[in-house]
């Protein structure tokens, strides 16, 4: 079974092109996210010859109203597999339509699938930590459901070969260790730096873990965003992730640099191949 997870911005005039993914790779499940009402509008015209199932999580909000600014942008996941919405209350999140969760069935096999878009902290504060405890609290039950987290984190803010996370409430220096600020954006720098830590180090209490170090450890060093100033890459970080529970078997994970590079999105998609 193939998924692809991918932030695609807000770029409508490059949807039809975006969407040539599907026929390039040819994804049982896609995870999108940062759809806007617009943008959803035309992609389920497009793809819904292709896809019987199509869920968007700005239709779980009962008042429309509260969709503005950051609020509008929403996730998307399509597949011909059978889709049945979870609990809602299953996540408490400040911004509830930043996670879509599902049951998706295979024939007699059935897994919990969640696509998530976590808020950036530099725009949005502390929401983008109670977001994260919100889906980490979620999630972090041990049950016999196989289980899957894909979506855009914007963490972290680095990785070591020797398999060391930085959050970004660390000061990186330039000789020695990283640093825990003591106060970070308002607020307690412990408290931001376990937000962001949880669900790559605690996860694994239940049986989950981010997907691509798990096959590929820390010496394969990968990124999915880059930031540009002045026409200069100047960080490149690994925002958008899978984590999968140790029951599904993980056959492939990369990601997919080109349609980056065609500037499609500021994103690279990141495509899974498994097995339950």
């Amino acid at each position: 079974m193939r998924c692809i997870s991918w932030n695609i911005g807000r770029k409508i005039k490059l949807v039809e092109d975006q969407l040539k993914i599907i026929e390039d790779k040819k994804p049982d499940i896609i995870a999108f996210q940062e759809v806007t009402y617009n943008s959803f509008g035309k992609i389920k015209d497009l793809i819904r010859s292709k896809y019987k199932f199509i869920n968007y999580s700005l239709d779980l909000i009962n008042d429309s109203k509260v969709l503005v600014g950051p609020r509008k942008l929403g996730v998307l996941v399509a597949t011909n597999f059978k889709t049945v919405l979870r609990d809602i209350n299953e996540f408490k999140l400040p911004w509830r339509e930043r996670i879509l969760n599902l049951d998706i069935y295979t024939g007699s096999k059935k897994f919990n699938f969640n696509s998530a878009y976590i808020p950036p902290g530099s725009s949005n504060g502390w929401i983008k930590i109670e977001t994260l405890e919100g889906i980490f609290n979620g999630l972090n039950k041990k049950t016999d459901e196989p289980k899957i987290l894909c979506g855009d984190f914007n963490i972290p803010q680095a990785e070591t070969f020797k398999g060391q996370l930085i959050t970004f409430a660390q000061k990186i220096k330039q000789k020695g260790k990283p640093k825990l600020k003591k106060s970070f954006r308002g607020g307690s720098g412990s408290r931001w730096d376990l937000a962001e830590r949880n669900l790559f180090e605690n996860l694994k209490t239940s049986g989950i873990q981010d997907a691509f170090r798990k096959v590929n450890g820390f010496k394969k060093e990968d990124y999915s965003f880059e930031i540009i100033r002045k026409g200069k890459v100047v960080s490149r970080r690994r925002f958008d992730h899978f984590f999968t529970s140790d029951d599904i078997k993980i056959m492939n994970i990369e990601y997919l640099h080109s349609y980056r590079v065609e500037k499609l999105s500021d994103h690279s998609p990141i495509m899974i191949d498994f097995e339950l």
